[in-house]
């Protein structure tokens, strides 16, 4: 949560491609509270959640970032089996527009900054790094947090020598102070941005964090987090992370300050 007198952090759920949620939010807060992002003292992200701040912070603007999402979707989809399809390897993809497009200071930009949440493939157990010595260091350790086992490949890339995979699998939203730290989502849930639902139904289900409350639209979202809709569908989830960030500082008086 925000507090100005302890200061703040910001965390991006992973949500494979239902990243454009986490878009539409961030353009929101940059738009009507932009001192949230540049006075954070610590991005945190799993998986898509990584990339995208990562990629925010890297200065790349959030429009550029739209057009790379959108391409990445199009190429998905244009497969007769989508994502599935052998000649679609989701990895390969995603490291291809890493190194194109990220800058080569990108360790300096990010180092005690962004935090990326990954998965240590020997034992299961969270992985937290805010250190980062070069750009490769920067690109795998983002490759290893959004490494889903079969959509992704079959063996783990690795980080400084250890295989890891999808940060999501042992702590999908990351953070060190759950009371300063903004939480970004696109599930219904208990985060600070995310959808809500007025249904009275209360039950959740808390795996790695990942704090979702048990709706048929949560089922939704999570088989488009795997399978992309079409363009948009995803053009909607965009919108809707820009109002309920909009929400969000309205209901805490930040909006028009």
């Amino acid at each position: 949560m925000y507090d100005p007198e302890r200061g703040w952090s910001l965390s991006f759920s992973g949500c494979g491609f239902l990243g454009f949620y986490h878009v539409g939010a961030t353009r929101c807060l940059s738009e009507h509270a932009p001192h949230l992002l540049r006075d954070a003292r610590m991005l945190f992200g799993s998986s898509a959640g990584a990339l995208h701040a990562v990629v925010f912070l890297s200065g790349i603007s959030l429009d550029l970032l739209m057009q790379i999402l959108v391409d990445t979707v199009q190429s998905a989809r244009s497969r007769n089996i989508g994502i599935l399809h052998p000649s679609f390897n989701l990895g390969r993809h995603i490291q291809k527009i890493l190194q194109r497009h990220l800058p080569d200071n990108i360790h300096r930009l990010i180092s005690g900054k962004m935090c990326i949440s990954l998965t240590r493939v020997s034992d299961g157990e969270n992985v937290l790094v805010s250190d980062f010595q070069s750009k490769d260091e920067v690109v795998d350790a983002l490759l290893c947090s959004s490494f889903i086992p079969f959509f992704c490949g079959i063996i783990p890339p690795s980080f400084r020598g250890v295989r890891y995979m999808d940060g999501g699998a042992s702590d999908n939203v990351p953070f060190f102070d759950a009371k300063t730290t903004i939480t970004v989502s696109p599930f219904y849930g208990e985060y600070d941005i995310c959808p809500k639902v007025t249904s009275t139904n209360f039950l959740h289900v808390d795996l790695t964090k990942l704090s979702l409350r048990l709706c048929s639209e949560n089922a939704y979202l999570l088989m488009r987090a795997l399978f992309p809709p079409d363009l948009k569908v995803l053009g909607e989830i965009c919108l809707r992370g820009y109002l309920d960030a909009l929400r969000f500082l309205e209901e805490n008086g930040m909006y028009g300050r």
